[in-house]
C-alpha cells in the first residue's frame, strides 16, 4: 500500500473513490479507507471534511491510470452510480443550458428540489428522497466537486432553508473523464437528450428567469425570487 492520505489532501475527483466506505458499502478494490474508530451519529458527509479520514491505494491501482482508472472501471459502477449520475447530470444540464443560449456561464440549481426536478427530467425515474438527495449534495459539496451554499440574500431577502448548488471545475473533469470512457454507463447520452427537449420546451420561461436573476440586487427580496421562478419547471439561479 502507499502511504495513507488524508482525503482532503487528495485531488477532489479522486475523494469520491472514498463514498462507499464513508457511506458504509464497503470499499472498492484497490483502496483501503481509514475512518475514525469511534462511532459518530453525525452524517456521512461530516467524514468528507475530516482530516482523520485517510485513504490508501494499493500497487496495482498505481499501473495505468492510476487511481483515476478506478473511477470509470466497470467494476467501480456499481458502489459509485449514485454520486456519478449525480455529477454529470448536473454537468449535462450546465453544457444543455449554454448550448439553448440561455447562461453563458455555469447555471447554478436554485434549491435541493430542484436538483431532484433535475434528475427526474434527465433519467425519468425516481430522485432520492429529499433528505438522501440534501446528503449526497453536502457530500458532493465536501469533496469539492460542486459549490453548495445558502441561496444569495439577494435573490430572497432573507435566509431559507434552500442552498443553490452547481457543478465545479473538478467535477466537470470527472464528468468528461466518464463521458470519454464509457458514457452509456451512466445514462448521459440519453439524459442529455431528454434534457435538450426540455430546454427546447421551456427556453423562453428560462430566459425570462436569468434576466430577472441578472437585474437582482440586495434590495430585491423575495419579489424577485418569485420573478425568477414563476415559469421555471426546474427553478435556476446565477
Amino acid at each position: 500500500m502507499a502511504n495513507p492520505t488524508a482525503i482532503r489532501d487528495l485531488p477532489p475527483h479522486l475523494r469520491l473513490l472514498a463514498w462507499p466506505a464513508i457511506n458504509g458499502r464497503g470499499s472498492l478494490d484497490g483502496v483501503r479507507v481509514s475512518l475514525p474508530a469511534v462511532p459518530s451519529d453525525d452524517p456521512p458527509s461530516v467524514a468528507c471534511y475530516s482530516r482523520s479520514v485517510r485513504v490508501e491505494f494499493d500497487a496495482a491501482s498505481q499501473g495505468a491510470g492510476g487511481p483515476e482508472a478506478l473511477l470509470t472501471a466497470p467494476a467501480s459502477a456499481p458502489a459509485l452510480a449514485e454520486p456519478l449520475r449525480l455529477v454529470s447530470t448536473l454537468a449535462l444540464w450546465d453544457e444543455v443550458v449554454r448550448e439553448a443560449g440561455v447562461y453563458a456561464g455555469n447555471i447554478y440549481l436554485a434549491s435541493e428540489k430542484s436538483v431532484g426536478r433535475l434528475l427526474r427530467t434527465a433519467h425519468a425515474i425516481a430522485s432520492p428522497s429529499p433528505a438522501e438527495l440534501a446528503e449526497s449534495l453536502e457530500q458532493l459539496h465536501a469533496m469539492e466537486l460542486l459549490y453548495r451554499f445558502p441561496v444569495a440574500y439577494k435573490f430572497r431577502g432573507a435566509h431559507g432553508a434552500e442552498r443553490q448548488c452547481r457543478i465545479n471545475g473538478w467535477g466537470r473533469l470527472l464528468f468528461r473523464m466518464l463521458n470519454d470512457t464509457d458514457g452509456d454507463r451512466y445514462g448521459i447520452g440519453t439524459a442529455h437528450e431528454r434534457l435538450a427537449r426540455h430546454m427546447q420546451d421551456h427556453r423562453d420561461a428560462y430566459l425570462r428567469g436569468v434576466r430577472a436573476a441578472s437585474a437582482a440586487d440586495d434590495h430585491a427580496g423575495a419579489r424577485i425570487w418569485e420573478e425568477i421562478h414563476v415559469e421555471q419547471p426546474i427553478p435556476v439561479l446565477i
